[in-house]
Order: C-alpha cells, then structure tokens, then sequence
C-alpha cells in the first residue's frame, strides 16, 4: 500500500499539498461544453474561449476544471438589450472600424477603408458570413489564431493576400467567410494572437522599442 509520501501531491480545494481529485474525460468534456454555453451567451471572447478549452484538455484534477469556470454563474444568462450592433453600416469618405463581441454583417464605404478585428467575437454561431465592400479603400479582417476562416471575392486594381497562423483549429469557433469585394484597394484576410496589434505601425514601434529594451539590458 502506498504511502502519504507516495502519493501526488497536487493543489486541491483543501490548499496546498492536499491530493487532488483527478479528472475523467467526461469531466473535461462538461467543463468544454459549458465553456461552450459561456461563448454563446457572449461571457467569454473566441481568445478566452481557446486559452480555456486548452487548459481543459490539459487538466489533470478536477481543482484544476473548477478554476476555469470560477467566474462563471451556473444560472442561465440574462439576455441584455441594446446591445446589439447594426446589421449594415455605411460611410462616405470615411473608414469603417468594426470590432467587438458583435460586429455588423455587412459593411461599405467609398473613399475609406473597412477594418474588422474579430478577435474579441462573441456568437454561437457555426459559421459567420461578412459582406464587406470598399471602393478606393482596403478592406482588412482581422481573426484569432486557430479560427477557420477564408476569403470569397475579388480586387479590382488592389492586391489579395491571406496570412493565417498554421496552428489547430479552437474546437468550437465557428467558420468565418468573408465576401469581400474591393476596387482600387488591396483585400487582406490575416490571423493575429491575443493581445497582438492590429496596426502595422504599431507593431513596427513596438518591435523598435522591445529591442531597444533588449539592447540596453544586454549593455
């Protein structure tokens, strides 16, 4: 028979040192699942969603489960009204920004770029289809790494790129495509991680400055 000092010795609801309940595939599908309700009621965004259902799979106790869900209720969600975002908007020398737990469905501008970050979507839908156009401007769609996504469209006078993460699609994200037509603009479908810039200047500052940063610590 094993001892106390043979056994693991893992962090549960006890405090430190107390053996912890391991968890079964059934509790970590639950756990999913509800993690899943959570998503569609708009509590959590599809990066908050991923780092989650990631550390479920991973979990070894249930103490551990129960921490990713702590600053859940049990109670089903309460629906809170005006809070929904238009379903079409529209400019006219001018850029359209969309981001946000909700974004319009279609969107247009003339004289003005369209740029949508998704990272912070909130929706229990499977598949999400954008309708986005843009005379003179660019359109630039922004997605969470591991989210599916794909352009359908075409440029008049612009160019087409699509930049996505080769990394493993977040169970439970749902499909995103974009219908995007641009003229005399580029059309960009690109995947950025959590927390990273959308703005290209930015990104380029912040490169500046990380090594500035280095170069002084390494002096």
């Amino acid at each position: 028979m094993p001892t106390d000092a043979e056994l693991p010795s893992v962090p549960g609801p006890d405090g430190p040192g107390t053996p912890g309940v391991r968890a079964s595939d059934g509790d970590r599908e639950a756990l999913v699942a509800r993690l899943q309700q959570a998503l569609a009621e708009g509590r959590l965004d599809l990066d908050e969603f991923g780092q989650r259902v990631t550390a479920a799979y991973a979990a070894v106790t249930t103490a551990e489960l129960a921490v990713l869900v702590a600053d859940l209720p049990a109670e089903p969600a309460v629906e809170i009204v005006g809070s929904r975002a238009p379903e079409v908007q529209t400019s006219v020398f001018g850029d359209i920004t969309l981001a946000g737990p909700t974004v319009p469905l279609r969107a247009s501008t003339v004289f003005g770029d369209v740029r949508t970050d998704l990272r912070g979507l909130r929706t229990s839908a499977d598949r999400l289809d954008l309708y986005l156009t843009s005379f003179f401007g660019d359109i630039d769609v922004v997605v969470a790494e591991g989210v599916d996504a794909q352009i359908q469209g075409r440029t008049v006078f612009g160019d087409r790129k699509v930049s996505l993460a080769p990394v493993p699609r977040v169970a439970g994200t749902p499909r995103i495509v974009v219908h995007a037509r641009t003229v005399f603009g580029d059309l960009k479908l690109r995947s950025l991680a959590p927390g990273e810039s959308a703005s290209r200047w930015r990104q380029v500052m912040e490169r500046i400055a990380y090594g500035s940063r280095s170069k002084g610590t390494a002096e």
